[in-house]
């Protein structure tokens, strides 16, 4: 899968207007009146990699962008969360399924004497191979990589890594059958 760099971005003033205008303006515009080509274009700079055909389509929020990396024909349904803090990469010909949530960041919790939001928080990358069908409101934790050809069924929460060409569903996200 792709690069876990991040490239040098926030730091200045014109990347600072380029996210606004993503994110209070572009964002919104619906996918049938050129919205996916106006995002294209915005994103294109502000992720770290958006290959040819990847498509993000309206209403999605992207935190840390720089952190984010699409492969070739991505496909991101409208209303999805990308927390690109601890690199979300998301390889050729993926699909990711209309409100669905990928969470790169997340509280510790292991001292029972200090309060939690006290503790800072930790950050794993997420890694989605080649061919992936992540469906419908899927929510993908930190950490978790997606083999290639997987089918990750609706309202799943994954919580860990799921082998090739499987199905998996439920929560938490458990084996299902092979494709």
């Amino acid at each position: 899968m792709g690069s876990n760099k991040q490239h040098n971005y926030g730091h200045t003033f014109p990347d600072l207007i380029l996210w606004i205008i993503y994110t209070h303006f572009v964002s919104k515009v619906p996918s049938y009146s050129k919205g996916d080509e106006l995002r294209r274009i915005l994103l294109k700079y502000l992720l770290y990699k958006m290959d040819k055909g990847a498509t993000i389509s309206s209403g999605c929020k992207i935190y840390y962008p720089q952190g984010i990396s699409l492969g070739k024909n991505v496909i991101v349904a409208e209303r999805i969360l990308l927390d690109g803090k601890g690199i979300i990469d998301i390889d050729a010909d993926s699909m990711i399924g209309f409100e669905s949530i990928l969470i790169t960041s997340t509280y510790n919790s292991t001292r029972k004497d200090v309060l939690i939001r006290k503790q800072g928080k930790s950050k794993a990358p997420i890694r989605i191979g080649k061919n992936v069908w992540v469906g419908t409101r899927v929510t993908i934790l930190p950490g978790v990589e997606i083999g290639d050809g997987a089918i990750i069924g609706a309202n799943s929460v994954v919580i860990k890594d799921v082998t090739p060409n499987t199905v998996v569903g439920g929560v938490p996200a458990r084996y299902i059958k092979d494709r």
